[in-house]
């Protein structure tokens, strides 16, 4: 049996008769006939008991009625449920992203998303950046943020979306801050404080001291740029973030960025999903809303010189 015979006989049902079945169903009423003829060969027995006066349901019949109607609503919400997901009246979006992505970058354009498309649930997974490619890959996630291009995952596709600047940060007031010239033999003597689960971010700092045989005085390892800012702005020591992270801070002075000649490592954000395959309607319009979209720390000039949780 299909769907349409089915259509056809629960026509029949309501109208009482194969006349104004086909006038509803807008075929011919021998067209009707046929299909449901078809349908009792399927089901092995009448669902009809036809006289002269009247269409009455067979016992067969009477069973195949209530059956029919759950199938057919139910084709019915299906399709509803396609056509909302296709006009994103509902549906999901997960993403994986590394801290300074998932707290600092993302949650301007996602504003922007969800007001545009309000019933898409979106979740955001803080990962390892060795993590995402492969959540991209294995579907756990639709997309990912990562800072470098993945190796060894091929079928994803990368974009970048952001550049931004490693920065040195200090509490207002701090000697440091008041010269014009500051270099990495200039920081032995200083307190540093490091992100210890932003392994990239600390080992990029400590290579940077050993290239210039400076003693890299480690006094505070972290878990994340909001405790980093704290032990900052309390006067524990200096860090080098990535200026996302502080551009509140340095707005209203409650941290000082310090110029310092040899810290030029430009940090990017690098936006990963599937390459030539099935993507979501919800994932695709975030994808070109996040490569089209400007941060505000694009549009500022710069100081001179999901582990998943």
């Amino acid at each position: 049996m299909d769907l349409a015979q089915l259509e056809h006989f629960l026509a029949i049902v309501d109208e009482g008769s194969f006349t104004r079945a086909a006038e509803r169903m807008r075929r011919t009423q021998p067209a009707i006939s046929q299909s449901i003829k078809k349908l009792e060969e399927t089901i092995g027995a009448p669902l009809f008991a036809r006289d002269l006066h009247d269409v009455s349901l067979t016992d067969a019949g009477k069973v195949l009625v209530d059956h029919a109607r759950r199938l057919v609503r139910s084709r019915d919400d299906a399709m509803r449920e396609v056509r909302a997901l296709k006009d994103l009246q509902t549906g999901t979006l997960t993403i994986a992203a590394h801290e300074s992505a998932a707290v600092y970058l993302l949650p301007d354009p996602l504003r922007t998303y969800l007001t545009r498309f309000p019933h898409i649930k979106v979740g955001i997974h803080r990962s390892r950046l060795t993590d995402i490619p492969r959540q991209v890959m294995d579907r756990e996630v639709h997309l990912g943020f990562v800072k470098e291009e993945p190796r060894g995952h091929h079928g994803l596709q990368s974009i970048e979306v952001h550049r931004d600047a490693m920065i040195l940060i200090a509490p207002p007031g701090h000697p440091l801050t008041n010269r014009d010239a500051v270099r990495i033999a200039d920081l032995g003597q200083e307190r540093l404080i490091v992100h210890h689960q932003c392994t990239s971010t600390e080992q990029n700092v400590i290579s940077l001291f050993e290239r210039h045989a400076t003693r890299c005085n480690i006094v505070a390892e972290l878990w994340s740029f909001e405790n980093i800012k704290s032990f900052v702005q309390a006067g524990v020591g200096v860090a080098i973030v990535p200026r996302i992270t502080v551009q509140r801070e340095l707005r209203d002075r409650s941290i000082e960025a310090v110029p310092v000649v040899e810290l030029d490592t430009p940090r990017r954000t690098l936006m990963v999903y599937r390459d030539g395959v099935y993507l979501s309607d919800a994932a695709r319009e975030l994808i070109a809303m996040v490569k089209a979209f400007r941060w505000p720390s694009e549009r500022v000039a710069p100081v001179s010189l999901k582990r998943r949780a």
